[in-house]
């Protein structure tokens, strides 16, 4: 039991590293690489899928965040961020407040189900716009707000502005999955060596 679904674990945890990775570079220097994206769109949208790669479209769409992830678990002070490490620990208590809302929960399927009978239509940008409002209706209700470190040119644009809103989304919805899959920080503190051995794994199926 206790080294149950690591495989699946370590493609949510990616996904929540990956989001938080991409939340700094839109704030901080306004990068934002597609690639990058897509999965984390894809993965508030596939609210009823099975198949955990699926939901992030495939497992080479989250390289960056398996590298990211790997950093956090076995880095050093040099390489570990503790900006990274302060967005984790604020989408898990704005996840566990969610996850107290029946009503909230509720609203936001609503809200998704029709965002998604209509997205194949959309470009990328028009549905990060239609997933911040939906963030903006309903995670942004909790209190305390997640605060984002970055340069005020970034973090004003408005499409910037929704770009970080969607990957925080995303890193919500990666962390419930992982705890839907039996992720705990227990787990992860007693098995970092699986979980690294399993990041390698990925990257060197992405390198192949």
């Amino acid at each position: 039991m206790l080294f149950d679904k690591i495989d699946e674990q370590t493609i949510a945890l990616a996904g929540l590293y990956q989001s938080c990775h991409v939340v700094s570079k839109i704030a901080w220097n306004g990068e934002y690489y597609e690639k990058d994206f897509n999965p984390l769109i894809n993965c508030i949208l596939k609210i009823n899928s099975t198949n955990t790669e699926d939901i992030y479209i495939n497992i080479s769409n989250l390289k960056t965040g398996l590298i990211s992830f790997k950093k956090q678990i076995i880095g050093d002070i040099f390489t570990r961020s503790s900006e990274i490490r302060r967005y984790i620990a604020s989408l898990q208590q704005l996840s566990y407040n969610l996850m107290s809302n029946e009503k909230c929960i509720g609203e936001m399927q609503t809200m998704l189900k029709k965002l998604d009978d209509k997205v194949e239509s959309m470009t990328i940008d028009e549905k990060v716009i239609q997933l911040s409002n939906i963030y903006q209706k309903t995670l942004s209700t909790f209190e305390p707000r997640i605060v984002v470190s970055g340069d005020n040119l970034h973090l004003t644009d408005k499409i910037q502005a929704s770009r970080i809103r969607t990957a925080l989304f995303a890193g919500v919805r990666s962390l419930i999955l992982w705890q839907q899959l039996g992720g705990s920080k227990l787990k992860l503190f007693f098995l970092k060596g699986k979980y690294s051995k399993q990041i390698d794994e990925y990257l060197n199926m992405i390198r192949s």
